[in-house]
């Protein structure tokens, strides 16, 4: 579906020409001002929400939940979703602060009071993404800082971050929290290593135009028996190793040669304003963050930067711009509230499917129609999953439809859909098939696997086909 990353990059793409616009007329103060207190106001409301997860309150209408993966080692990522995106909102925030201290918005008392909260908030997500912000934050200040008092809030904020990560698993210990300790951040599996290799093989294989956009996820479930141990992602977890397997190695090396290029230009060459160390300090933010993850994939993390960075640009490079009729903005502005409304109607049909489905697994009554593709539809690929998920493995399937499940088992790379691939290979003639889904499925779902292991031991008690892939497959504990 191509709507979706056209709608990301045209948002982003308007908001960098809206903010060069407010520059041309020198208002990049209110710029940054406005995303700074957005920042810190959204990450001191992540700081209650976070707090509310700690100590286990049931606010679920308005808190998000924690899982189990997180029971034994609690990891409070407010209603953000995930840990390494609260770290950044987190350090977004901290940048916020130093440019209200360079702009004398507020006294340096209230600098490290916030400071505190949010190091200590930051350390007790457990995120790895901060040990490499932290310092970057620092040589920046250092050497660009422009005065001694950020210079002196650069040792101040390495100092407060390096004790309160070093003193989190005690503290955990007297407030009941589980935390796990230094060492075992440290040491482990590291399922983003397996994915960078996986990247990095797909740009091997496929060097000039890589395996399209949005096709790591499934081409990864494609070659994940080659690899070790991992995790299903639909994204590398790095953004130049994502862009080299997704696009080819070509357009990689010329886009992020130019915005290394444009990053010189624009943060590092000119003179130092309070402005351009802010918009610096979180664009150094978020390309930590793109190197493990993907945060610019969210809006509510693209938008900014995009802002940002048609600041930046506008401020380097002053252009006049090209003034729009009002009633080209008004009819954009309709268009878009239209679309906006589609999309929400049409999610709201998805939203029923997945009801109607969840019905149907429990045994209850269920409307079929909730599950059915509609004519026209922004989510196609939810319907298809409907659809995969009534296939039920059986002897004597068609090519046809086994060429479906083939497919589409790619595009939902699910525990529960490799195994149902893994059978209707089995029960299908496909044995050799069969044995790499189940090493694909325990490649992808390490954590989940033994359950599936006892599975297939039952069902090879009563059938020899089964039992031939159950000799072959990994052990019930394979790391």
């Amino acid at each position: 579906m191509v709507f979706f990353p056209f709608a990301y990059i045209f948002a982003a793409f308007l908001a960098s020409n809206i903010a060069a616009a407010y520059v041309n007329q020198g208002k990049e103060k209110d710029i940054s001002l406005a995303i700074a207190f957005t920042f810190i106001s959204v990450a001191l409301i992540s700081v209650v929400l976070q707090h509310i997860q700690v100590f286990r309150i049931n606010a679920t209408q308005y808190v998000m939940y924690i899982g189990k993966e997180f029971q034994s080692n609690l990891r409070p990522f407010a209603n953000v979703g995930q840990p390494n995106q609260l770290v950044l909102l987190f350090f977004l925030a901290i940048a916020s602060i130093i440019y209200l201290y360079q702009r004398e918005k507020i006294n340096i008392f209230v600098v490290y009071l916030v400071f505190a909260m949010l190091l200590w908030r930051a350390a007790l997500t457990q995120s790895r993404i901060g040990w490499v912000i932290i310092p970057m934050y620092a040589l920046f200040l250092f050497f660009w800082g422009g005065n001694r008092r950020l210079v002196n809030v650069a040792i101040g904020i390495i100092v407060a971050y390096v004790i309160f990560v070093i003193l989190l698993p005690n503290f955990g210990k007297m407030l009941g929290i589980p935390v796990a300790s230094i060492a075992n951040h440290v040491g482990g599996r590291s399922e983003r290593i397996v994915l960078w290799k996986q990247a990095w093989h797909m740009a091997a294989e496929h060097p000039w135009f890589g395996v399209g956009w949005a096709g790591f996820g499934p081409e990864q479930v494609r070659i994940a028996a080659d690899f070790g141990s991992s995790t299903y992602a639909e994204h590398s977890h790095n953004m130049i190793l994502n862009f080299a397997a997704e696009l080819g190695w070509p357009v990689t090396i010329v886009f992020f040669g130019y915005l290394t290029w444009w990053f010189y230009q624009t943060c590092i060459r000119p003179k130092q304003t309070a402005e351009i160390r802010f918009a610096t300090m979180c664009l150094l933010a978020v390309f930590v963050h793109s190197m493990v993850e993907f945060p610019l994939w969210y809006a509510y993390v693209l938008i900014p930067v995009a802002v940002l960075m048609g600041m930046l640009d506008q401020m380097r490079w002053p252009s006049k711009g090209v003034q729009v009729h009002s009633s080209i903005v008004v009819s954009f502005l309709a268009i878009t509230v239209f679309c906006m409304a589609a999309v929400t109607w049409d999610y709201q049909r998805v939203v029923a499917g997945f009801k109607a489905l969840r019905l149907q697994l429990a045994g209850e009554k269920f409307d079929p129609k909730m599950m059915a593709m509609p004519q026209y539809t922004f989510f196609p690929q939810f319907f298809e999953y409907f659809r995969l998920m009534q296939i039920k493995p059986r002897e004597g399937m068609s090519a046809q439809d086994i060429a479906y499940f083939e497919h589409w088992s790619r595009r939902f790379g699910f525990v529960h859909i490799l195994n149902t691939m893994a059978e209707i290979y089995v029960l299908n003639g496909e044995p050799k098939k069969a044995s790499r889904e189940m090493l694909t499925l325990q490649r992808l779902h390490p954590d989940l696997y033994p359950e599936y292991f006892d599975y297939w031991k039952a069902r090879a008690a009563q059938d020899q086909r089964y039992r031939a892939i159950f000799l072959e497959m990994p052990k019930r504990d394979a790391p």
